[in-house]
């Protein structure tokens, strides 16, 4: 880790350009500690979430054949089919809590520290990761609720104003887009669930051209990444599913030998989406520090505190 070069600060404004060069900055400084601790904390994730999309893709063929006459047993294979689907929602959620608390704990702790990320340890970031693990599913739980109560007042305002649904796409995405910083806000900040939704809503219609553009861009480079490590998975899965779906399936698409390959496949297509996911959370993070100098002050208010100390 070269300290030489300059520190990528976290509370800058900056242009939309100097938001993704200070993104890749940081990524670029840091990528060895990045692939090894997402390499620990995620290999483990993404050896079970293989084995459960496997076996969600064999049971949407095997739900395939079933409807086509060739099955008879047809609650067993529903069942089988939403067990697979329920394990792979839950181990996602679970590689996605993980990830966004380890990014962020890092971006946060080299932030914090004079000398960065030199010597940083799995044991010395522990704390911060389960501290932000623990509230990455308080702001999940959070979400659900949210999305409930939304839920209800959608049905109500339906009945009442039966042209409200016209309006529904756009104040949709309205009102998505500042969401993306509230994980940045809460994680980052010593806040309440609910102070950090309120921050999330007042720096986020503040900033808005900038998270839907930083989200996009950092989505599409990212997805880039994803197809990558995808292609390969995808081709063996779409030969498979061909050959299932003529009722001439080959005596190879149904080896041993296939199914260990791609399920090696499936490992590397599911660890490849969770690193394409660091690009877009580091390139959030630094929108969300663009948003709070911008709208705070953040780095003058501390200036202030501290002056004591100059």
């Amino acid at each position: 880790m070269e300290l030489q070069q300059p520190k990528v600060a976290m509370y800058v404004k900056r242009s939309f350009g100097e938001k993704l060069t200070a993104s890749f900055d940081f990524m670029k400084e840091n990528w060895k500690l990045l692939l090894k601790f997402t390499t620990y904390l995620l290999l483990p994730v993404c050896l079970v979430q293989a084995l459960s999309l496997n076996g969600l893709m064999g049971g949407m063929m095997a739900m395939s054949d079933m409807a086509n006459g060739g099955m008879s047993s047809e609650m067993g294979v529903i069942a089988s089919f939403f067990s697979y689907y329920g394990l792979y929602a839950l181990v996602y959620m679970i590689g996605t809590v993980m990830l966004t608390s380890l990014v962020y704990a890092l971006m946060r702790t080299y932030n914090e520290r004079e000398e960065r990320l030199e010597g940083i340890t799995l044991g010395i970031l522990k704390p911060m990761l389960f501290h932000n693990m623990k509230r990455m599913f308080i702001m999940i739980a959070f979400s659900v609720l949210l999305i409930i109560a939304f839920g209800i007042a959608l049905g109500i305002f339906s009945v009442i104003f039966p042209y409200f649904l016209i309006l529904l796409v756009p104040a949709l995405i309205a009102v998505a887009v500042p969401f993306a910083l509230w994980a940045p806000i809460y994680l980052f900040e010593d806040i309440t669930i609910m102070g950090a939704l309120k921050k999330t809503f007042r720096l986020g219609f503040a900033t808005w051209g900038g998270i839907f553009l930083v989200s996009l861009i950092m989505g599409l480079i990212g997805g880039i990444l994803q197809g990558i490590t995808m292609m390969p998975w995808y081709i063996m899965m779409l030969v498979k599913v061909f050959f299932a779906a003529s009722g001439t399936e080959s005596e190879v698409t149904v080896s041993i030998g296939y199914n260990f390959i791609l399920y090696l496949l499936t490992v590397v297509q599911a660890f490849g989406a969770y690193l394409s996911m660091i690009i877009t959370l580091v390139g959030l993070a630094y929108q969300y520090g663009h948003a709070s100098e911008k709208e705070d002050n953040v780095t003058v208010e501390s200036d202030i505190d501290n002056f004591d100390k100059l």
